[in-house]
This record gives C-alpha cells, sequence and structure tokens, in this order.
C-alpha cells in the first residue's frame, strides 16, 4: 500500500508550520524555509496516512485536521495508542531511529500533512539543539504514555476498559447537578479502538450500563448519572 493516500501538493505551501509545536523556538525565517522543503498533502477521514512496517523515514507536521495512530494486539485486533491534533507530528521514531514505522496512522477528520524528509528533520535537530532537546521531552512523554496504555491492556478486562475510555471522555455538567457528559460519543468502534476490544463488547457494556441507570443516553450524548459506580466498575 502507498504510505501516501491523500493529494499530493507540489506547489507552495498550503498552510504554515507556525503552530507546530516542536518547531516553536526556531526563527521565522527558518519556518519559512523548511514550509519550503516540505511536500504538502491533503488527507481525508480515514485514509490511511501511515502504514506499519513501512520503511520510510519522513516526519509528518499536522497542520490542520487530526490523525488516529493504531497498533494491533495480537494479529488482528486494532488499539488505538493516540490521537494527535493540529500542532503535533509523528513519525519521529523511525527518522531518528534503525527501524521502520512502527504504528498505523489514519486520518480522524480531513487534515493537511506537511512532509519532511529525514535528512531536513535531522539537519534541523542539529543545528537548532532546542528542537533536538524539546523532541527529547515529547519522547519521555510517549514512553510514559505508552507505559500506562500496555499496563491497562494487560491487566484490566474489555469492560474495565471500557469504562475508563467512558470516564476518560466524560466532562463535569455545566448544570452543576453532579451528573458527568459525554456530548460527542464516538461510535463504538472507536471507543472498542481505545479500549483493545471490539464493538460487540462495547454495545454490550453500554447497554448494561444504561440498564442499571448508570449511564443515560440522551440524543447523541451519554449522561454518566453515577460516575463513581462507573470509576468502581472500572476498578480506579
Amino acid at each position: 500500500m502507498s504510505e501516501y493516500a491523500g493529494q499530493e501538493r507540489t506547489e507552495a505551501p498550503i498552510g504554515s508550520l507556525d503552530d507546530i509545536k516542536l518547531l516553536t523556538d526556531l526563527p521565522t525565517e527558518a519556518i519559512r524555509e523548511l514550509e519550503s522543503n516540505c511536500r504538502w498533502i491533503e488527507f481525508r477521514t480515514d485514509d490511511v496516512i501511515m502504514e506499519r512496517d513501512d520503511d520510510a523515514r519522513d516526519v509528518y507536521f499536522i497542520v490542520n485536521g487530526s490523525v488516529r495512530v493504531m497498533n494491533y494486539v495480537g494479529d488482528d485486533r486494532e488499539v488505538t495508542l493516540a490521537e494527535l491534533e493540529a500542532g503535533a507530528h509523528f513519525g519521529e521514531l523511525s527518522a531518528i531511529g534503525p527501524r521502520g514505522r512502527t504504528a498505523r496512522v489514519i486520518g480522524k477528520d480531513d487534515s493537511v500533512i506537511a512532509v519532511m524528509s529525514r535528512e531536513e528533520f535531522l539537519a534541523t535537530l542539529v543545528e537548532y539543539p532546542r528542537v533536538a532537546l524539546r523532541l527529547l521531552h515529547q519522547l519521555a512523554d510517549i514512553i510514559h504514555i505508552m507505559n500506562q496504555r500496555v499496563s491497562t491492556l494487560s491487566t484490566l478486562a474489555p469492560r474495565q476498559r471500557i469504562y475508563l475510555e467512558l470516564l476518560r471522555l466524560a466532562v463535569p455538567d455545566p448544570k452543576a447537578n453532579g451528573n458527568w457528559l459525554i456530548e460527542v460519543v464516538p461510535n463504538h468502534a472507536e471507543i472498542a479502538g481505545w479500549a483493545g476490544t471490539d464493538k460487540q463488547e462495547v454495545a454490550l457494556a453500554i447497554g448494561a450500563l444504561a440498564r442499571e441507570k448508570i449511564l443515560e443516553r440522551k440524543h447523541k450524548a451519554f449522561v454518566i448519572k453515577d460516575r463513581s459506580k462507573l470509576r468502581m466498575l472500572a476498578s480506579i
């Protein structure tokens, strides 16, 4: 499968690298030069942007939109490792290391990506040590987050992981009535991806919460009526 499923642009940049967090410390003239040396690609929702085991070494900067980073548990169950928004980047592990891609990245929604060659990326790290230091901090964060994900996937049952995902998505109801809300509920496939399970298990788990009146469906939202009990079921 081609690594670039989107519509590649060869003309002038179709965005800016000004808001890329990794490049915050670069002077404006350096940003403009990097923009001119990138390939600019538009991707649609669910396009495969990067495939696991590909041997390409480019680095991707998300200018607009968002992406989902996926991997596999076993041979066929896809698990969501992260969701990255505009301003983030990915692909740096292959650029600085000896191995090819270790994850699959797909478009969460329509996006604009600036693609920088490995050579350009490494030259930037050498020329601007503050960018290299920022990258080290971000890699340390990735290791910490991945350790937590591995622990969750290996020690908790699928139903518990679903409950944890619902808790992660919920925010306090602004009416201050003690309820918590998931205002925009992801589809079952997206919840299953985070929980490392399948859509049927998600449907069963949500149905059980509704029957026990812990959760209530309200239009396109979920109202969590008893957050403490949901936390107990998730064993946290």
